[in-house]
């Protein structure tokens, strides 16, 4: 039994529970630790981000909670926060915080200039996604994906965040390879050496199980063949279920449990009384 998830939301992002229900949740759920990660602000507006105003007050709400449930559950307080391709960086107000998380997960949700309200977004919809392309990339798709994954490469080797999120975001809209087709050699390619970049790196992979909850059809991230690849590499994985409501706080965990195994993982990662421990799988 899978016991832990690192990418949980509430409703201080686009999550719809409070901190406290997703902590219920958890807790109902058997799990034994929890990292509360909320989306951290990105610096033009957006209406799915925690609000920078809001950030102290998520802090000390996480700490409250802490102490509350401290018999029941260990919490975590994280962030997910963004890289930006255009900037290779994260924002200002990131660095500020970071020292003050227990973990951080790193990100990247957009594409071309992330000044003003101009944005787009590899995640908001298929039309978003594809316009974003058209106008920063001249619709050279290929181009696209090469930033992404080396973007990703980058970040992690700059900041070496604990853990990378949903490494393959891309496919959320790529129904009947609408983008790319992942058997390509040119993919699998860019993927392999994003994961030969990461592999290099102390940042562990998680495997981020909500994807179906909000678009069936759509997997797990990372993708089937891509778990192998980052078995080979012996790359370390977390559990996230990415979860924005309490339906999702261990969904589709014990299936992914089953798939890691048959990929030749015995191990995933955990915190434990504040420190990264290696916990069994299928015990």
């Amino acid at each position: 039994m899978l016991l832990a998830n690192y990418h949980v939301h509430s409703d201080y992002c686009d999550g719809t529970n409070t901190l406290e229900e997703m902590v219920q949740a958890g807790i109902a759920a058997g799990l034994t630790s929890l990292g509360l990660s909320s989306h951290f602000p990105l610096p033009f507006p957006n209406d799915w981000t925690m609000k920078e105003e809001n950030v102290e007050s998520y802090l000390d709400d996480i700490n409250n909670l802490k102490e509350k449930y401290a018999s029941q559950i260990e919490l975590y307080c994280g962030m997910e926060i963004d890289f930006f391709i255009d900037r290779q960086d994260i924002s200002d107000l990131a660095k500020v915080v970071l020292p003050r998380l227990d973990y951080t997960i790193m990100s990247i949700h957009t594409l071309g200039k992330t000044t003003g309200d101009d944005v787009s977004y590899i995640d908001e919809s298929q039309q978003d996604f594809e316009q974003g392309i058209k106008k920063y990339y001249r619709e050279d798709k290929q181009a696209f994906f090469k930033d992404y994954y080396e973007s990703l490469e980058k970040m992690v080797k700059i900041f070496e965040p604990d853990i990378l999120g949903h490494i393959d975001l891309i496919k959320k809209y790529n129904q009947n390879n609408y983008f790319f087709n992942e058997n390509d050699s040119w993919y699998q390619e860019l993927v392999r050496n994003c994961l030969d970049g990461v592999a290099a790196t102390k940042t562990r992979m998680e495997i981020n199980t909500g994807a179906n909850m909000r678009v069936p059809g759509v997997g797990r991230y990372p993708s089937d063949w891509i778990i192998p690849e980052m078995k080979k590499r012996n790359i370390p994985i977390t559990i996230g279920g990415d979860s924005h409501s309490i339906a999702g706080i261990i969904y589709e965990f014990n299936q992914a449990e089953v798939y890691l195994e048959q990929c030749g993982y015995q191990e995933y990662w955990m915190l434990k009384k504040g420190r990264w421990e290696a916990q069994p799988l299928g015990v």
